[in-house]
């Protein structure tokens, strides 16, 4: 259970939106001590509704603030001296208090340099405020009234005299205490994990505030590691200045090195945009910018220790009372780290009542198992061997089902040796509808990892609905979004490989997709997609492929090529490409017969481009062509058989002298980006005159902006 597993949607649950309501009166704290408490409740991670930080523009405010009331499960109200000369103010709290008994829902009244009598009473200033509302015949004075008696009345902060630093702090440990840090929310399908949880806790040993410490988490695959760091790191974050999770780094290593994540884990814990260019130069940061930082560090997916060197090398990177956890496969490398035994917790499998309650609240959203199905759920179980992944997954396409659809199941499933779980996982993969099944293959063997809009995106280009499939899968439990990027457990991972291979594993050119450099070298023919992973081979030792080769591939609907080498010459390339992304593309044209009529995305990143094409070409469907960094493209092609383009990003292509005519007749171009074209001398006047175009980035076309005579921005279109 290598990823995060979200309770089931119940009707008699509340849904809250918010965790936090701020209610008070702008002119007395907007910029002051409200502002202080919201950006303190900001840093722990606590969603907050803040009127001016929340709202739309364009929408009505008050029906806005009322909702945001009723979707908040804590409501902070600041009553300063003048909240009651607001009918704002007042109403706003009169809706609050409405709620106020309904379960899981919390207000708490601060006294902001007022008497809590006085506003339980309506004394002093609250008392000229209602003489004011008296006057002007408001029949809603008597519920106003109501409310602050009633808020009035309840335990809460009383500002007067006190640091109000200290106060805040008082107030965002009470309110995180009342959340319990988000892990309740996660308690009602992790079954098992809270007892983990804590006894993983104790190894950190949280009350000592001076000491350094690594901590690993250990186990087979599927037994749930990513799992309990991420509700460790839920529930104790707050406790920490800074904190930063790092999920499957080896999985960010092998695709872009650990730059990547160099920056994130600065980013998150320095907490400013931190540019790291390679490796050495973020090991230093990361050495010396958190020495004095009590900090809270998960490093996942640990499978090599050049990984830790290089991220949390060592304890005096940071400052006293920091914790490191390791999630890992491979104890040798907390060994090689450091990390004693006692420092160690092994994640084991589940214990008989904790699969059966983990099935139950898959297969019947219950504890126990429905009527009937006590057996059936037994032999399932038996099948599943405790292994968490296992059993979610079998129970989520079990449920609803009929007893003879279980027995049927069942019978299919005693068709496959019972140690070979993957064979449940596939069985899974199975029952989905033949789209899902393909958007779900994609992402095994193409998208785990990668950021959820992008794969979308992907997606979307290839004429699938990703939106409906991803949430698909997401209910099926095959798949789980965490902080936007897509995790698949890697047993999942190899039931989409073997799906893409068919029946023919040793023969990768009858395969549906390719996904690793190896395998291409022995192709001649793929019907379906290709894309190529550089990780299985050392860049060193990487023989150059036959560029007849993929010429030959008459099918394709996607190529994503890192940087390789190819040899021969480029003859054709499949005219049913939906995207193609070649990184480095090594030639100086396109084929002459490339002609995809299907194609929306075409991104060339540092070719050797000299011209795109000649002629026109009908490309009704491309939007996005990216050639940043071609650096001896001399000149756009003709654009007018792509009409429907939106995006020319050109930036880098310090060889570029002309933009052909064509582009000022295309009618939804939103983006034109020419930065540090420096030896462009000619750009049609007609771009100027677009009435589409959003951006035109023209810094550093020194050349341009002599022969034009200007300098610097040219208005509202362009930016510097």
């Amino acid at each position: 259970m290598n990823y995060l597993s979200l309770p089931s949607s119940s009707s008699s649950r509340r849904t809250w939106k918010y965790e936090v309501f701020l209610s008070f009166r702008g002119e007395d704290t907007r910029n002051s001590f409200t502002d202080h408490l919201h950006a303190a409740l900001q840093r722990k991670g606590i969603y907050t509704f803040k009127d001016d930080k929340r709202l739309q523009r364009g929408e009505s405010i008050r029906p806005e603030l009322l909702k945001a009331i009723e979707q908040s499960r804590i409501s902070l109200v600041v009553l300063s001296k003048s909240f009651a000369d607001s009918t704002w103010c007042l109403d706003e709290l009169a809706k609050i208090c409405e709620a106020i008994g309904q379960p899981g829902y919390t207000v708490l009244p601060i006294f902001y340099h007022v008497d809590p009598s006085d506003v339980r009473k309506q004394r002093g200033d609250f008392k000229q405020a209602f003489d004011k509302h008296e006057r002007g015949s408001s029949d809603k004075v008597p519920g106003w009234k109501s409310a602050l008696e009633q808020v009035g009345q309840l335990a809460g902060y009383d500002v007067r005299n006190k640091s109000e630093s200290g106060i805040i702090d008082e107030i965002v440990m009470d309110v995180i205490h009342k959340l319990k840090h988000k892990f309740s929310s996660l308690a009602d399908d992790l079954v098992g994990m809270q007892s983990r949880a804590e006894a993983f806790e104790k190894l950190l040993n949280l009350d000592s505030s001076d000491d350094i410490l690594f901590v690993g988490i250990w186990g087979m695959p599927g037994a749930g590691k990513t799992t309990l760091a991420a509700v460790v790191y839920d529930r104790i974050s707050h406790n920490f200045d800074a904190s930063c999770l790092l999920l499957d780094v080896s999985k960010d290593r092998k695709r872009s090195g650990l730059v990547r994540l160099q920056q994130q884990l600065l980013c998150e814990t320095v907490g400013k945009d931190q540019e790291v260019w390679e490796e050495h130069t973020g090991t230093n940061l990361i050495s010396t910018r958190l020495r004095e930082t009590k900090t809270l560090i998960v490093v996942d997916g640990v499978d090599h220790f050049d990984q830790l060197k290089k991220l949390v090398g060592k304890h005096e990177w940071f400052g006293p009372g920091s914790r490191i956890i390791i999630t890992t496969r491979d104890d040798k490398i907390l060994e090689r780290r450091g990390v004693g035994k006692d420092k160690v917790y092994k994640v084991e499998l589940l214990n008989d009542e904790e699969a059966l309650q983990l099935f139950c609240v898959r297969a019947f959203k219950s504890d126990v198992p429905d009527d009937g199905f006590e057996e059936l759920t037994h032999s399932f179980l038996q099948y599943a061997k405790a292994l968490p992944l296992a059993i979610q997954v079998l129970g989520s396409s079990l449920r609803t089902r009929k007893q003879s659809e279980w027995k049927a199941l069942l019978d299919r499933l005693k068709e496959i040796p019972d140690r070979e779980i993957m064979k449940v996982l596939e069985t899974s993969v199975h029952s989905l509808d033949q789209r899902d099944e393909d958007i779900f293959v994609d992402v095994a063997c193409f998208f785990k990892g990668e950021d959820e809009k992008y794969a979308k995106k992907i997606l979307d280009h290839c004429g699938f609905n990703p939106e409906l499939g991803i949430n698909i899968l997401c209910e099926r439990s095959l798949l789980v979004i965490v902080n936007g990027t897509l995790r698949m457990h890697d047993l999942l991972q190899e039931v989409g490989w073997k799906i893409a291979k068919g029946d023919f594993p040793q023969e990768p050119a009858k395969w549906s997709r390719l996904w690793l450099y190896r395998d291409l070298q022995a192709v001649r023919t793929v019907s379906n997609v290709l894309i190529i992973h550089r990780e299985d081979v050392d860049v060193n030792e990487m023989l150059p492929l036959r560029a007849e080769v993929l010429s030959q591939m008459n099918c394709l609907r996607l190529i994503i090529f890192p940087s390789m080498k190819f040899s021969g010459k480029l003859n054709n390339l499949s005219n049913d490409l939906r995207f193609l992304s070649w990184q480095k593309f090594p030639f100086s044209t396109l084929p002459p017969s490339f002609e995809p009529a299907k194609l929306v995305e075409l991104v060339l990143i540092d070719s050797n481009i000299r011209l795109l094409w000649e002629g026109v070409k009908a490309l009704p469907e491309l939007k996005t062509v990216d050639l940043r960094g071609s650096k001896n493209l001399i000149k756009t092609p003709n654009l007018k058989g792509v009409k429907n383009l939106e995006k020319l990003n050109l930036e880098g292509c310090s060889g570029l002298l002309e933009v052909d005519a064509s582009i000022g007749d295309l009618t939804k171009l939103t983006f034109l980006n020419l930065k540090s074209c420096d030896r462009l001398i000619s750009i049609p006047n007609t771009i100027f005159l677009s009435t589409s175009l959003e951006t035109l980035n023209l810094p550093g076309c020194l050349k341009l902006a002599q022969r034009l005579n200007f300098q610097g921005p040219r208005g509202p279109n362009e930016q510097s």
